[in-house]
């Protein structure tokens, strides 16, 4: 009974035995490495500007650096907010190549010859795509870049902007009346159908003397609201408003081009170009 007994107690150590083997080999065969968030890339973004302010016509570029590379492309996409208009501006995504550290990302600012004041953008660099967040460090944040546009400002040109409140259509035609070219059509730009009309036909290097912004009526017998916003070489504006009486006409005129079957082209401002300033006046 005695011997049995022993028996019976060899057996089930063996067994303990066995099982604390298993959960041994079992344990070594689970565990693994923990993967580290800092084997991950860091982002930082720099651009080629110094300060948040840029004029119409500059590419503001901004660098995006990993701090390693990675075997993964990234795709960084900008959404753009603020005043500024989709027309003014180019902003499109572009993508980190695996095994690189950066990719330049250009915010390209449109140049045209619209006064609107300064404007602003609100630029967010983002990683859209879900798996793509979780290649780099998860502490990353990227901060909205905010800009300020100003005017194109061109250092040789008058620029005219012509608006008016009303659905019809109305013109500009500039004329020049200096002694080199008296009573002469010096610039169409200001006919195009649209609102604001945009004239730039007067030059600092043209012949000194007196030029007219003359408005187009297109004889529609009503009166209207005008703004002309003027924009210098020095970078500075000058508003006119008045109020165009096409019921009764009471201004001195040129006649307009024959192809256009000679409308009337009245004389609305005076601009006195001495080569090296511009002074408008209303008449």
């Amino acid at each position: 009974m005695k011997k049995n007994i022993i028996y019976n107690l060899l057996g089930l150590f063996l067994l303990l035995f066995a099982f604390t083997a298993c959960d041994y080999e079992t344990a070594e065969q689970d565990v693994s490495e923990i993967i580290s968030p800092n084997t991950k890339p860091t982002v930082t973004i720099t651009s080629n500007i110094s300060s948040s302010t840029v004029s119409e016509g500059e590419t503001v570029i901004y660098t995006i650096t990993f701090d390693k590379p990675i075997e993964r492309s990234v795709t960084f996409t900008p959404t753009v907010g603020g005043t500024a208009d989709d027309h003014d501006y180019l902003a499109e995504a572009v993508t980190l190549a695996a095994y690189t550290t950066s990719v330049q990302l250009p915010i390209e600012i449109y140049e045209d010859y619209e006064i609107e004041g300064q404007e602003s953008l609100t630029i967010q660099i983002e990683i859209l795509g879900i798996a793509e967040k979780y290649l780099v460090h998860p502490d990353t944040v990227i901060e909205p870049i905010e800009l300020q546009i100003n005017d194109y400002v061109d250092d040789n040109k008058l620029v005219i902007n012509f608006a008016w409140n009303t659905d019809d259509d109305f013109d500009i035609l500039v004329y020049s009346d200096t002694d080199t070219y008296p009573e002469t059509l010096w610039g169409t730009g200001g006919a195009t159908g649209a609102n604001p009309e945009i004239d730039h036909s007067i030059w600092l290097d043209d012949p000194a003397g007196t030029y007219y912004v003359c408005i187009l009526d297109w004889d529609t017998g009503t009166n209207w609201d005008y703004t002309f916003t003027l924009a210098f070489p020095d970078g500075t504006t000058q508003t006119i408003t008045g109020t165009f009486d096409g019921t009764n006409y009471p201004y001195t005129n040129f006649v307009g081009p024959s192809s256009w079957d000679s409308p009337n082209a009245y004389k609305i401002l005076k601009v006195v170009n001495n080569n090296s300033t511009f002074v408008v006046t209303k008449i």
